[in-house]
């Protein structure tokens, strides 16, 4: 009966917090992701409840302080954030003071880390590329690389977000978690956070050096994309280089660096009317964040005339978004809001427009360090670019600009030019460059 009378306000408060992220987060959870539902599996696998404390306000408080940075820092991962710490308040109280692994593997559904594994592992993509060919190399194979590509007896092997390797971060820190767990929860001991984190940063270690191998084994045995062993392979070194390596490691730090559990209750209980006056204003807090994330972007003022760049044809897009064109040449400048924001990379974008990204590279146009890249769609080939842009700096560091845009308050865009042949992509590279078109083109 207590347990009943303690569920049916949880179930209430739960469904508030459903409806705010329905109402505030459409499209931003990928509800049928592997990494979300594996997420599912994982939290109740991690979680460790103290029945004896019913009444913590530790998540309550911390979900408060990021709402109070999501109202100054209006950005959906903050908001999803808060969600997370206030359903574990709700679940302090109904099943007791819970450990903090399931927040963590909350976290990880968030896609913000697919994210970090598109974007800010790029250099890493790079760089396996560049290990693998010269691993190759060694062996007498016939190998060359160019950018992300790797090249062996007429075929080409990519390497890219969409690859299986690098883009099973996220399940891999996920499964770590949950071993970690079971172990936690098998010995009844629990590993303190400062292990915990050295245990993320070696599955990060490990699914890197996975990926390493599994790209030298599918250009040495030409395995390409679309073969069933191309899948089969990704999985196999995911298995033997990371889940089978993590089975040990979790057993190992549990017995060895585990403490036991005390369940003990508080000294001072929390009044029961208190503990509902929480919840209810914690449920306010994130509905006014929530509704004022919602609110429409800047824009490009309606109405207003667009920007004249000689040469070309400009036309707002959505808003923060130009599109420059002529018959050469197309350009898309995205204004990026604040440091905090994702940006619309063009290697996603193309992705979804049913293109295959061959040949990325570093390179050096206007004076300026660029990506580019080679896209393909059946038969048509495209030459693109892309960097970051405020008129005056030209980068290709996601945190070089991040780190100007916040120190000097200085409004980046990301600039993507693609044209049909490699000379007219750096004659236009350098043009834009030349007439200033960015700082035209963002919003003020």
């Amino acid at each position: 009966m207590e347990t009943c009378k303690r569920l049916i306000p949880a179930i209430l408060i739960t469904g508030v917090y459903l409806c705010i992220v329905l109402y505030a987060l459409p499209g931003y959870l990928a509800w049928n992701s592997a990494g979300f539902l594996l997420g599912l599996l994982a939290v109740p696998i991690a979680t460790v409840s103290n029945p004896l404390q019913r009444r913590s306000l530790r998540f309550y408080y911390a979900a408060l302080a990021v709402c109070v940075l999501a109202w100054i820092i209006p950005v959906k991962t903050f908001l999803f954030t808060a969600l997370v710490l206030a359903l574990c308040f709700v679940a302090d109280s109904v099943f007791g003071k819970i450990n903090g692994l399931p927040v963590v593997a909350m976290l990880l559904m968030s896609p913000l880390f697919s994210y970090i594994t598109n974007i800010f592992t790029f250099p890493i993509r790079l760089e396996l590329t560049a290990v693998a060919g010269k691993a190759l190399q060694l062996t007498g194979a016939p190998v060359a690389v160019e950018g992300n590509s790797i090249l062996l007896g007429g075929n080409s092997f990519s390497v890219d977000a969409a690859c299986m390797g690098l883009s099973m971060m996220v399940t891999s820190l996920l499964c770590g978690i949950m071993l970690l767990g079971y172990s936690q929860r098998k010995e009844g001991l629990y590993v303190p956070w400062p292990k915990i984190v050295l245990l993320l940063g070696f599955i990060f270690a490990v699914n890197v050096v996975s990926n390493l191998f599994r790209i030298i084994l599918l250009v040495q045995f030409n395995i390409p994309p679309g073969d069933v062993m191309h899948d089969i392979t990704g999985i196999l070194c995911l298995v033997v280089y990371v889940m089978l390596p993590l089975v040990w490691i979790c057993a190992r730090l549990v017995k060895r660096y585990g403490k036991p559990r005390v369940f003990s209750a508080p000294k001072e209980k929390l009044h029961i009317s208190m503990l509902v006056q929480s919840h209810l204003c914690l449920a306010a807090c994130v509905f006014m964040v929530a509704y004022k994330i919602s609110k429409p972007m800047e824009t490009f003022p309606a109405g207003e005339e667009p920007p004249v760049v000689s040469g070309y044809r400009v036309t707002p897009m959505n808003g923060d978004m130009m599109k420059l064109e002529n018959s050469s040449v197309l350009v898309y400048i995205k204004s990026i809001p604040d440091f905090y924001y994702t940006d619309h990379h063009p290697t996603i974008c193309w992705q979804g427009s049913g293109y295959t990204f061959k040949k990325v590279r570093e390179s050096g146009m206007a004076g300026c360090t660029v990506y580019t890249g080679l896209l393909e769609k059946g038969a048509e080939r495209l030459y693109t670019a892309w960097w970051y842009d405020n008129g005056e700096v030209q980068t290709i560091s996601q945190l070089a600009w991040r780190w100007e845009a916040l120190l000097n308050r200085s409004r980046f865009a990301i600039v993507n030019v693609t044209a049909g042949n490699a000379r007219a992509l750096e004659k236009e590279v350098t043009q834009l460059l030349e007439k200033g078109a960015v700082k035209k083109c963002m919003i003020p």
